[in-house]
Protein backbone atom coordinates (compact mmCIF):
# COMPACT_ATOMS: atom_id res chain seq x y z
CA UNK A 1 0.00 0.00 0.00
CA UNK A 2 1.32 3.82 -0.71
CA UNK A 3 0.40 6.30 1.67
CA UNK A 4 -0.27 10.01 1.13
CA UNK A 5 2.13 11.97 -1.43
CA UNK A 6 5.07 14.05 0.45
CA UNK A 7 5.27 17.56 -0.94
CA UNK A 8 8.48 18.34 0.30
CA UNK A 9 11.45 18.46 -1.77
CA UNK A 10 9.42 19.05 -5.45
CA UNK A 11 9.26 22.54 -7.49
CA UNK A 12 6.55 24.60 -7.53
CA UNK A 13 5.42 22.85 -10.57
CA UNK A 14 5.52 19.85 -9.36
CA UNK A 15 3.72 20.37 -6.61
CA UNK A 16 0.88 22.47 -8.44
CA UNK A 17 0.46 19.41 -11.14
CA UNK A 18 0.20 17.15 -7.93
CA UNK A 19 -2.38 19.16 -6.33
CA UNK A 20 -4.46 20.08 -9.68
CA UNK A 21 -6.75 17.31 -9.89
CA UNK A 22 -8.06 17.94 -5.96
CA UNK A 23 -8.42 21.22 -5.89
CA UNK A 24 -12.02 23.04 -6.54
CA UNK A 25 -10.34 25.63 -8.66
CA UNK A 26 -7.88 25.70 -11.31
CA UNK A 27 -5.52 27.79 -9.58
CA UNK A 28 -5.45 25.73 -5.96
CA UNK A 29 -2.23 24.10 -6.70
CA UNK A 30 -0.29 27.22 -7.47
CA UNK A 31 -1.76 28.42 -3.90
CA UNK A 32 -0.18 25.27 -2.59
CA UNK A 33 3.11 26.08 -3.96
CA UNK A 34 3.28 28.78 -3.05
CA UNK A 35 2.38 27.97 0.83
CA UNK A 36 4.76 25.36 0.93
CA UNK A 37 8.09 27.13 -1.34
CA UNK A 38 7.69 30.86 -0.10
CA UNK A 39 6.07 30.72 3.10
CA UNK A 40 7.58 27.76 3.63
CA UNK A 41 4.13 26.00 5.59
CA UNK A 42 4.56 23.13 7.87
CA UNK A 43 0.88 21.88 7.37
CA UNK A 44 -1.99 22.27 5.65
CA UNK A 45 -3.95 24.05 8.24
CA UNK A 46 -1.84 27.30 7.86
CA UNK A 47 -2.96 27.62 4.25
CA UNK A 48 -5.52 29.79 5.28
CA UNK A 49 -6.69 30.88 2.09
CA UNK A 50 -8.07 27.52 1.08
CA UNK A 51 -11.50 26.60 2.29
CA UNK A 52 -11.16 24.09 4.87
CA UNK A 53 -12.81 21.32 3.46
CA UNK A 54 -9.91 21.60 0.69
CA UNK A 55 -7.56 21.66 3.34
CA UNK A 56 -8.74 18.45 5.28
CA UNK A 57 -9.16 16.39 1.95
CA UNK A 58 -5.43 17.27 0.69
CA UNK A 59 -4.72 16.41 4.53
CA UNK A 60 -5.83 13.15 3.41
CA UNK A 61 -4.21 12.30 0.12
CA UNK A 62 -1.13 14.43 0.35
CA UNK A 63 1.63 14.77 3.38
CA UNK A 64 3.70 18.25 4.37
CA UNK A 65 7.15 15.16 5.78
CA UNK A 66 10.37 16.61 6.69
CA UNK A 67 13.02 15.40 9.16
CA UNK A 68 12.07 15.26 12.76
CA UNK A 69 14.23 17.17 15.42
CA UNK A 70 15.70 14.75 17.88
CA UNK A 71 18.77 17.30 19.78
CA UNK A 72 19.48 21.16 19.45
CA UNK A 73 22.61 21.98 20.89
CA UNK A 74 23.99 26.12 21.07
CA UNK A 75 27.46 26.81 20.80
CA UNK A 76 28.76 29.67 23.15
CA UNK A 77 29.44 31.93 19.80
CA UNK A 78 25.13 31.63 18.48
CA UNK A 79 25.89 29.01 16.17
CA UNK A 80 23.49 25.85 16.61
CA UNK A 81 23.63 22.19 16.19
CA UNK A 82 20.35 19.99 14.78
CA UNK A 83 20.26 16.67 15.17
CA UNK A 84 17.61 15.02 12.86
CA UNK A 85 16.41 11.85 12.14
CA UNK A 86 15.02 10.56 9.03
CA UNK A 87 11.75 8.21 7.97
CA UNK A 88 13.90 4.76 8.24
CA UNK A 89 15.61 5.98 11.69
CA UNK A 90 18.95 7.21 10.12
CA UNK A 91 20.05 10.49 11.65
CA UNK A 92 22.27 13.34 10.52
CA UNK A 93 23.43 16.52 11.40
CA UNK A 94 23.18 20.12 10.38
CA UNK A 95 24.15 23.72 11.33
CA UNK A 96 22.96 27.15 11.23
CA UNK A 97 25.17 30.07 11.85
CA UNK A 98 23.73 33.39 12.15
CA UNK A 99 25.25 36.88 12.35
CA UNK A 100 22.51 39.61 12.54
CA UNK A 101 20.07 39.60 9.68
CA UNK A 102 22.25 37.04 7.65
CA UNK A 103 22.05 33.36 8.48
CA UNK A 104 24.35 30.72 6.50
CA UNK A 105 22.81 26.70 6.97
CA UNK A 106 25.25 24.13 6.45
CA UNK A 107 23.17 20.74 5.07
CA UNK A 108 23.86 17.46 4.70
CA UNK A 109 23.74 15.53 1.41
CA UNK A 110 24.32 11.95 2.71
CA UNK A 111 23.71 9.53 6.22
CA UNK A 112 27.58 9.08 6.76
CA UNK A 113 30.25 9.49 4.49
CA UNK A 114 32.36 7.23 2.48
CA UNK A 115 35.23 9.09 1.14
CA UNK A 116 37.09 8.48 4.28
CA UNK A 117 39.20 12.08 4.72
CA UNK A 118 41.32 11.07 7.64
CA UNK A 119 40.93 14.85 9.19
CA UNK A 120 37.50 14.14 9.39
CA UNK A 121 35.16 12.13 12.08
CA UNK A 122 31.92 11.95 9.30
CA UNK A 123 34.59 9.86 7.03
CA UNK A 124 35.95 8.13 10.13
CA UNK A 125 32.50 7.19 11.04
CA UNK A 126 31.84 5.83 7.68
CA UNK A 127 29.46 5.30 4.76
CA UNK A 128 25.84 5.62 5.14
CA UNK A 129 23.31 6.29 2.48
CA UNK A 130 22.40 9.13 -0.08
CA UNK A 131 19.88 11.27 1.33
CA UNK A 132 17.12 11.70 -0.94
CA UNK A 133 15.78 14.95 -2.09
CA UNK A 134 13.03 16.02 0.77
CA UNK A 135 15.22 15.01 3.37
CA UNK A 136 17.37 17.43 2.13
CA UNK A 137 15.44 20.49 1.27
CA UNK A 138 13.63 19.01 4.58
CA UNK A 139 16.70 20.48 6.79
CA UNK A 140 16.54 23.60 5.04
CA UNK A 141 12.46 24.37 5.74
CA UNK A 142 13.26 23.41 9.32
CA UNK A 143 16.32 25.35 10.05
CA UNK A 144 14.41 28.47 8.45
CA UNK A 145 11.75 27.96 10.91
CA UNK A 146 13.94 27.75 13.66
CA UNK A 147 15.49 31.40 12.65
CA UNK A 148 11.60 32.16 13.05
CA UNK A 149 11.88 33.66 9.08
CA UNK A 150 13.23 36.55 10.68
CA UNK A 151 16.48 36.80 8.78
CA UNK A 152 17.27 38.94 5.66
CA UNK A 153 19.26 36.84 3.54
CA UNK A 154 20.31 33.06 3.84
CA UNK A 155 23.08 31.13 2.68
CA UNK A 156 23.30 27.51 2.20
CA UNK A 157 26.35 25.53 1.65
CA UNK A 158 26.77 22.18 1.45
CA UNK A 159 29.30 21.06 3.77
CA UNK A 160 27.76 18.89 6.49
CA UNK A 161 27.52 15.24 6.23
CA UNK A 162 28.49 13.41 3.56
CA UNK A 163 30.23 14.25 -0.44
CA UNK A 164 27.08 16.15 -1.78
CA UNK A 165 28.96 15.25 -6.02
CA UNK A 166 28.40 11.34 -5.03
CA UNK A 167 24.50 12.26 -4.76
CA UNK A 168 24.01 14.17 -7.74
CA UNK A 169 20.46 12.51 -8.81
CA UNK A 170 19.09 13.86 -5.87
CA UNK A 171 20.91 17.18 -5.08
CA UNK A 172 19.54 18.11 -8.62
CA UNK A 173 16.49 17.91 -7.51
CA UNK A 174 17.49 19.75 -4.36
CA UNK A 175 18.70 22.83 -6.36
CA UNK A 176 15.85 23.20 -8.91
CA UNK A 177 13.92 23.53 -5.60
CA UNK A 178 15.99 25.99 -3.39
CA UNK A 179 16.49 28.26 -6.50
CA UNK A 180 13.27 29.28 -5.83
CA UNK A 181 13.96 31.16 -3.00
CA UNK A 182 17.50 31.05 -2.81
CA UNK A 183 20.07 32.55 -5.79
CA UNK A 184 22.35 30.30 -6.78
CA UNK A 185 24.80 32.80 -5.99
CA UNK A 186 24.25 32.22 -2.34
CA UNK A 187 24.31 28.67 -2.82
CA UNK A 188 27.86 26.66 -2.25
CA UNK A 189 28.65 22.73 -3.02
CA UNK A 190 31.82 21.57 -1.58
CA UNK A 191 33.47 18.47 -2.80
CA UNK A 192 36.64 16.65 -2.23
CA UNK A 193 37.41 16.32 -5.72
CA UNK A 194 34.55 14.03 -7.22
CA UNK A 195 35.66 14.77 -11.17
CA UNK A 196 32.01 12.84 -12.77
CA UNK A 197 30.19 15.29 -9.74
CA UNK A 198 32.02 18.41 -11.23
CA UNK A 199 31.42 17.12 -14.72
CA UNK A 200 27.65 16.88 -13.47
CA UNK A 201 27.82 20.17 -11.80
CA UNK A 202 29.60 22.16 -14.97
CA UNK A 203 27.40 20.93 -17.42
CA UNK A 204 24.00 22.54 -15.00
CA UNK A 205 22.00 25.11 -16.85
CA UNK A 206 21.94 27.04 -13.25
CA UNK A 207 24.86 26.27 -11.24
CA UNK A 208 25.61 27.13 -7.46
CA UNK A 209 29.09 28.16 -6.50
CA UNK A 210 31.94 25.63 -6.27
CA UNK A 211 34.53 24.64 -3.16
CA UNK A 212 36.57 22.16 -3.55
CA UNK A 213 38.72 20.21 -0.50
CA UNK A 214 42.34 20.88 -1.63
CA UNK A 215 44.56 20.55 1.49
CA UNK A 216 47.66 19.51 -0.19
CA UNK A 217 49.83 21.13 -3.04
CA UNK A 218 51.04 17.45 -4.36
CA UNK A 219 49.37 14.40 -4.73
CA UNK A 220 51.37 12.09 -2.17
CA UNK A 221 50.41 14.29 0.50
CA UNK A 222 47.09 14.53 -0.55
CA UNK A 223 46.01 10.75 -1.06
CA UNK A 224 47.50 10.16 2.70
CA UNK A 225 44.78 12.19 4.15
CA UNK A 226 42.40 12.08 0.98
CA UNK A 227 42.28 8.48 -0.19
CA UNK A 228 39.78 9.83 -2.73
CA UNK A 229 42.41 11.31 -4.72
CA UNK A 230 43.78 8.33 -5.83
CA UNK A 231 40.61 7.49 -7.94
CA UNK A 232 40.53 11.27 -8.65
CA UNK A 233 44.34 12.05 -8.77
CA UNK A 234 45.43 16.14 -8.50
CA UNK A 235 46.64 16.51 -11.71
CA UNK A 236 43.19 15.50 -13.15
CA UNK A 237 41.22 17.73 -10.40
CA UNK A 238 42.51 20.85 -11.57
CA UNK A 239 42.32 20.40 -14.98
CA UNK A 240 39.10 20.10 -14.73
CA UNK A 241 38.71 22.96 -13.01
CA UNK A 242 40.44 24.95 -14.94
CA UNK A 243 38.17 24.21 -18.04
CA UNK A 244 34.83 24.83 -15.31
CA UNK A 245 32.70 27.44 -16.50
CA UNK A 246 32.24 30.17 -14.56
CA UNK A 247 30.22 33.01 -14.62
CA UNK A 248 31.08 36.67 -14.79
CA UNK A 249 32.52 37.46 -11.22
CA UNK A 250 32.46 33.74 -9.96
CA UNK A 251 35.41 32.61 -8.36
CA UNK A 252 36.11 28.64 -7.06
CA UNK A 253 36.61 28.47 -3.73
CA UNK A 254 39.36 25.90 -2.69
CA UNK A 255 39.62 24.69 1.35
CA UNK A 256 42.37 23.98 2.71
CA UNK A 257 42.79 22.40 6.48
CA UNK A 258 45.31 22.93 7.49
CA UNK A 259 47.65 20.54 9.95
CA UNK A 260 50.33 21.16 11.71
CA UNK A 261 54.25 19.59 10.58
CA UNK A 262 52.09 18.44 7.57
CA UNK A 263 51.13 20.97 5.10
CA UNK A 264 51.68 24.21 7.14
CA UNK A 265 54.96 25.22 5.74
CA UNK A 266 55.59 28.15 3.71
CA UNK A 267 56.72 27.03 1.00
CA UNK A 268 53.51 24.95 0.47
CA UNK A 269 51.84 27.99 0.72
CA UNK A 270 54.21 28.71 -2.41
CA UNK A 271 53.14 25.77 -3.84
CA UNK A 272 49.50 25.27 -3.19
CA UNK A 273 49.40 28.91 -5.35
CA UNK A 274 51.52 27.64 -8.35
CA UNK A 275 48.98 25.14 -8.51
CA UNK A 276 45.92 27.40 -8.42
CA UNK A 277 47.58 30.44 -10.59
CA UNK A 278 45.44 30.80 -13.56
CA UNK A 279 42.16 30.31 -11.82
CA UNK A 280 39.94 32.73 -10.63
CA UNK A 281 40.02 31.36 -7.25
CA UNK A 282 39.35 32.37 -3.56
CA UNK A 283 41.18 30.46 -0.63
CA UNK A 284 39.90 29.55 2.72
CA UNK A 285 42.27 28.16 5.33
CA UNK A 286 41.26 26.56 7.77
CA UNK A 287 42.92 25.03 11.07
CA UNK A 288 42.09 21.65 11.71
CA UNK A 289 39.57 20.82 14.24
CA UNK A 290 41.19 18.29 16.14
CA UNK A 291 39.62 14.96 17.56
CA UNK A 292 41.67 12.84 19.99
CA UNK A 293 39.12 10.08 19.65
CA UNK A 294 39.44 9.52 15.62
CA UNK A 295 42.68 11.19 14.70
CA UNK A 296 44.54 11.15 17.77
CA UNK A 297 47.78 12.62 15.80
CA UNK A 298 47.10 15.42 14.23
CA UNK A 299 47.27 18.49 15.88
CA UNK A 300 46.52 22.31 14.53
CA UNK A 301 48.92 24.60 13.77
CA UNK A 302 50.34 27.19 16.53
CA UNK A 303 48.18 30.97 15.67
CA UNK A 304 51.35 32.16 14.15
CA UNK A 305 52.06 29.69 11.88
CA UNK A 306 48.64 29.67 10.50
CA UNK A 307 48.75 33.63 10.25
CA UNK A 308 51.97 33.13 8.06
CA UNK A 309 50.61 30.96 6.02
CA UNK A 310 47.94 32.88 5.31
CA UNK A 311 50.16 36.06 4.43
CA UNK A 312 52.93 34.24 2.13
CA UNK A 313 49.80 33.37 0.07
CA UNK A 314 48.25 36.74 0.16
CA UNK A 315 51.64 38.03 -0.84
CA UNK A 316 51.67 35.96 -4.13
CA UNK A 317 48.20 38.02 -5.12
CA UNK A 318 45.50 35.09 -3.69
CA UNK A 319 42.47 36.56 -1.87
CA UNK A 320 42.66 34.41 1.44
CA UNK A 321 40.64 34.34 4.42
CA UNK A 322 41.17 32.46 7.54
CA UNK A 323 38.48 30.63 8.75
CA UNK A 324 38.12 29.47 12.43
CA UNK A 325 35.51 27.75 12.76
CA UNK A 326 32.35 28.37 14.64
CA UNK A 327 30.58 25.92 16.61
CA UNK A 328 33.74 24.35 17.44
CA UNK A 329 32.37 23.62 21.43
CA UNK A 330 29.73 21.73 20.08
CA UNK A 331 31.10 19.44 17.90
CA UNK A 332 29.43 21.66 14.74
CA UNK A 333 32.59 22.55 12.97
CA UNK A 334 34.42 21.67 9.80
CA UNK A 335 34.68 17.61 10.07
CA UNK A 336 33.28 17.46 13.61
CA UNK A 337 29.60 16.46 12.67
CA UNK A 338 28.52 12.32 13.46
CA UNK A 339 24.89 12.41 12.59
CA UNK A 340 24.33 10.70 16.18
CA UNK A 341 23.07 12.37 19.62
CA UNK A 342 24.61 12.78 23.36
CA UNK A 343 28.34 14.22 24.53
CA UNK A 344 30.55 15.22 22.08
CA UNK A 345 33.86 13.22 22.26
CA UNK A 346 37.27 14.61 21.63
CA UNK A 347 38.89 17.88 22.05
CA UNK A 348 36.96 20.82 19.85
CA UNK A 349 39.60 23.67 18.87
CA UNK A 350 37.34 25.51 16.51
CA UNK A 351 31.32 25.62 10.86
CA UNK A 352 33.23 26.94 7.86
Amino acid sequence: MTGPINLVGRTSAEIAELIAPHGDRPFRGRQVARWLIERNAAQFAEMTDLPAALRDALAARFTIAEPQPVEVVPSSDGSRKYLLRLSDGATVECVAMREGAKATLCLSSQAGCAVGCTFCVTGALGAGRNLAAHEIVGQYRYLVRELENDVERVNVVFMGMGEPLLNTAELGRTLDVLFERVSPKRITVSTAGILPGISWLAGLDRRPKLAVSLNAPDQERRQTIMPIARRYPLADLMAALRAFPLERGRRITFEYVLIRDFNDDVGDAGAVARLIRGIPAKLNVIPLNEDREHFPTLRRPETEVVERFALALRDTGLTVTVRWSRGADVAAACGQLRGRGGPSIGVAQGVR
